[in-house]
């Protein structure tokens, strides 16, 4: 007899047991997130281009996704041998901050001229690997989300990098929304 009420208790407490995982995991659901595609990076990369081209100067451009990896990197013919490595950084940068790179970098300044001790997470520039203390990053971002981030270098400085990725994204505008 007392096998039948501990038969009767254990065998629903198991499966309760072995179901509860599944459930847990199904109450967490998906991720669903956006990607930057490989034809709207080849798009604004070649749109950041083509505005370099137009202002006379020889640059890289790099479009990075989401995760930081190198979709599309163009370098114009003539330019310098480490375009392509400041202009992967400098995307880095504002992905990784999710905020134009020259942003970055003033905040960085300001910080390290208040003469204040750093707080935890204001590190001195630059306080990740791989990123630069340069201009010429900018974010992709679509619904408050960075999905990816696009830069250039090779301009006359920070500025026209700056203004020659924004042209880049406004190739790829209309379908950030």
């Amino acid at each position: 007899m007392m096998s039948k009420k501990f038969a009767a208790l254990v065998v629903p407490a198991m499966l309760v047991a072995f179901q509860a995982p599944a459930v847990r995991a199904a109450d967490q659901g998906l991720i669903i997130q956006k990607a930057l595609s490989l034809d709207m990076a080849i798009a604004a990369a070649e749109g950041a281009l083509a505005q370099c081209r137009t202002m006379k100067y020889k640059c890289a451009v790099v479009v990075l996704n989401g995760s930081g990896r190198t979709l599309v990197s163009l370098e114009d013919d003539g330019a310098f041998m480490h375009r392509m490595d400041i202009a992967h950084k400098k995307a880095y940068t504002a992905l990784v901050y999710r905020k134009p790179s020259k942003e970055s970098v003033e905040g960085w300044s300001t910080k390290m001229a208040a003469g204040k001790p750093l707080a935890e997470g204001t590190l001195p520039s630059p306080p990740v690997e791989g990123t630069i203390a340069m201009g010429g990053g900018l974010p992709i971002i679509v619904g408050g989300e960075t999905i990816g981030a696009i830069a250039v270098s090779g301009g006359p400085g920070w500025e026209a990098d700056e203004a020659m990725g924004k042209a880049g994204l406004a190739k790829i505008a209309d379908k950030l929304k």
